[in-house]
């Protein structure tokens, strides 16, 4: 099947199909602020159950093709930032739950811009792994803010903080483990090679830049975030 064609492992950073993916999910987005406030209950619960199936069915096809082509590999453990963010953003996305979304929401924003932007693949278009990895990433992020903008979950800095808290423990939780598997999740034992050079002055110290970046992006994404809740409160 050409969806698996091992000829399409030639995929270019800022290439024109990277640059299609990014349009694309930024043309969903503005579709989503210009329909936000037209869908229906019934729409509702179709839109949010069926992106939550597609993420999950194409991570699990992704897992089949992975260990068909090259093994099982402890870096197929759903346990990295954009894993969890997928299946957590799901479960969010399937029961409507806000206490889910509050806790996943800066987790799957950083992790799917920094995805879709920095783009670790290999594979092109038309290839299954293209479409999964552009698909899954840009999918949870989409969720996210739906969640935020037509279900009109609440985010606030105290979530922010409150989120932040719970990944600094699931950090120290996995670091330990990504030695006793030979992993790399979390990027906690080695930051991608496209990123490096903004840590390589920081020598053997390049993780706690690291942590400090994703903070730091925390609140970045918190941003419009904060002028959003500001702008919904004087438009009550």
């Amino acid at each position: 099947m050409f969806f698996f064609d091992e000829q399409y492992n030639h995929f270019e950073m800022f290439g024109a199909t990277h640059l299609f993916a990014l349009l694309f999910f930024i043309s969903l987005f503005v579709l989503l602020l210009i329909f936000k406030g037209i869908i229906n209950p019934k729409t509702d619960l179709w839109l949010r159950r069926s992106v939550a199936v597609f993420m999950v069915l194409m991570e699990w096809i992704f897992y089949a093709w992975a260990i068909t082509t090259g093994g099982f590999q402890t870096s197929l453990l759903p346990l990295g930032l954009c894993a969890i963010s997928m299946y957590v953003t799901a479960t969010a996305l399937w029961t409507n739950n806000e206490k889910i979304f509050q806790i996943i929401f800066p987790w799957a924003m950083t992790g799917a811009l920094l995805s879709l932007v920095v783009a670790d693949l290999s594979y092109d278009f038309p290839h299954f792994r293209y479409v999964h990895f552009f698909g899954n990433h840009g999918l949870f992020l989409i969720g996210n803010l739906y969640l935020l903008l037509v279900s009109r979950f609440s985010f606030t800095y105290k979530h922010l903080l409150k989120s932040t808290g719970i990944l600094a423990i699931y950090t120290l939780i996995i670091y330990p483990i990504n030695f006793l598997l030979d992993a790399n999740h979390l990027f906690l034992r080695e930051v991608p090679a496209e990123v490096m050079p903004l840590y390589g002055f920081l020598g053997d110290f390049w993780l706690l830049g690291f942590i400090l970046s994703i903070f730091l992006l925390f609140h970045l994404i918190y941003l419009p975030v904060h002028f959003y809740n500001k702008h919904s409160r004087t438009s009550i």
